[in-house]
């Protein structure tokens, strides 16, 4: 689900002032200090040694990396929170017995709400993949579109499946030193069980949309969705490849439509993905022609204009609202109910989550679509930071399951557990101290799970961002490297395929 071209960038060239400013021991010459610079996050060794700093450019669709970006966190969010501070995941006020914290208010919930971000992962997955194409066509330039198409294809399942494999397996051998469980008897088991889980858990396609609950790293159940899905949007682009714009567009809209009749959620979506990279494109396209009509009419079209902007407004709110849907309790949630009754089928029918699916697959075309297209949300999530959270957003989601499981016993410990019956009864239970933040914070109150939530997250969190730096970096992105390699290699022609400007690091 996550893919990438990371080489619109440069290398900045330090001023002679810069290097002279920082200590002798520091210049890289040093060869502690080329791995110390490696070490630390990307972030932090730029601040240090300048003269490696790299220089990212912001492109047209660059607003798609920070929205992945951005939502790759809220998922380390949402299994942080689903997995040590479960009391928070219900909604406000749903059961009186027990606290509500104001972070599980709506809107609020979104912090943690990281089943709707997998639907913007796909998404955008589906406009980044179709942007370079979907631009060749409207060019008329149909052989960029066949090169661009086979590029992406080729290099596709490195792209996804690589870095599960080293992450997967250094889960594995973490798992045989004892650091983390559940563990096999031998390394003969466990490397057998690894290879079935990376085949036919991971890098197992055929199951379309299922949750196959992969071993090793259950969060790694979107990418064969993602693979599947990203083959089946290349095999629509190649159909359409020839077809007329109108009748393009009528196609993928009525393949949309089909897909929900089927509750085919993510092709949906990834189809949704195509459908707004034609939209991009052509209002990119038409712009001067647009804004010659505007200077025409002026009055008509800032008319226009507000009320498009009211409607996108309204419809991302309402979109946010229904990212905080409930695990549990939908049908007892104010306004969550409402929709859950309203439910279309063939999702109301098929399992306890697929009503949430279908309108988190609504409220994922919505929010990538608007974000596009108004310019003050477009460049919140073309910010610094957006756009680092979106470079290391893949890292993040493969990175964040084991590391928490590493340090969380360590860092958040267990509650005091009081003692239970008398001394000296059968049934006696002695006191058992608390540990870490939840045994020196208490989970008794709202006020407590509240304070606790947020310093866990302060501790745990730039652990998790600092492996997954290190893993964009040494793994990550090398696999990108070697993908392009392989590519070129294998290539009958000595022409590498040509990169269009703006080509999305999600793709």
């Amino acid at each position: 689900m996550l893919p990438q071209n990371r080489y619109h960038h440069r290398r900045s060239t330090p001023s002679s002032s810069s290097v002279h400013e920082l200590p002798r021991l520091l210049l890289p010459r040093h060869p502690w200090v080329k791995v110390l610079r490696h070490l630390l996050p990307s972030f932090v060794s730029d601040h240090i040694f300048p003269e490696h700093r790299t220089t990212w450019r912001i492109h047209p669709t660059s607003y798609l990396d920070g929205l992945r970006g951005i939502a790759a966190i809220i998922v380390f969010f949402c299994h942080y929170t689903e997995n040590n501070f479960a009391a928070l995941t219900p909604s406000y006020g749903i059961d009186p017995k027990k606290p509500s914290s104001w972070i599980q208010l709506p809107y609020a919930r979104i912090i943690f709400s990281g089943r709707p971000m997998v639907h913007i992962f796909f998404v955008v997955s589906g406009f980044a993949l179709s942007y370079k194409p979907v631009k060749a066509l409207h060019a008329r330039e149909t052989e960029k579109c066949y090169a661009a198409l086979a590029s992406s294809a080729f290099r596709r399942p490195f792209r996804l499946f690589g870095p599960c494999v080293v992450s997967t397996f250094l889960i594995m051998c973490l798992r045989q030193m004892g650091y983390l469980k559940p563990a096999k008897e031998t390394w003969a088991e466990e490397l057998w069980k690894w290879k079935g889980a990376v085949f036919h858990e991971i890098a197992w396609p055929w199951a379309w949309d299922k949750d196959l609950r992969p071993k090793y790293d259950i969060h790694l159940w979107t990418i064969p969705i993602e693979f599947a899905h990203s083959m089946l949007l290349f095999m629509v682009l190649l159909m359409l490849s020839r077809v007329r714009l109108r009748i393009r567009i009528a196609i993928v809209l009525a393949l949309m439509v089909y897909c929900l009749a089927c509750g085919k959620w993510a092709a949906f979506e990834f189809l949704a993905g195509l459908f707004l990279a034609e939209l991009h494109v052509l209002k990119t396209a038409r712009g001067k022609e647009w804004e010659g009509d505007a200077e025409t009419d002026g009055q008509q079209s800032s008319v226009s204009s507000w009320l498009l902007r009211t409607l996108q407004i309204s419809l991302v709110l309402l979109g946010l609202f229904l990212a905080g849907w409930p695990n549990e309790d939908a049908d007892k949630t104010p306004g969550i109910r409402y929709f859950l009754a309203q439910t279309p089928l063939p999702f109301a029918n098929m399992d306890a989550l697929a009503p949430q699916k279908f309108w988190f697959g609504l409220s994922a075309v919505v929010i990538v679509w608007v974000v596009g297209d108004i310019d003050w949300l477009r460049e919140i999530f073309e910010s610094r930071f957006a756009q680092y959270c979106g470079r290391i957003s893949f890292a993040v989601y493969i990175c964040h399951g084991p590391i928490e499981d590493l340090f969380k016993e360590y860092l958040l410990g267990q509650p005091l557990i009081p003692a239970k019956g008398e001394p000296g009864a059968p049934d006696y239970r002695a006191e058992k101290p608390g540990t870490g933040v939840k045994g020196f914070i208490g989970m008794e109150t709202a006020t407590q799970l509240t304070v606790g939530w947020f310093v866990g997250l302060w501790l745990l969190g730039p652990l998790v961002i600092w492996a997954a730096d290190l893993f964009w970096r040494a793994v990550d992105n090398q696999i990108v490297s070697l993908a392009r390699k392989l590519e070129m290699l294998c290539l009958e022609e000595t022409e590498s395929s040509p990169r269009s400007q703006g080509y999305s690091v999600a793709a």
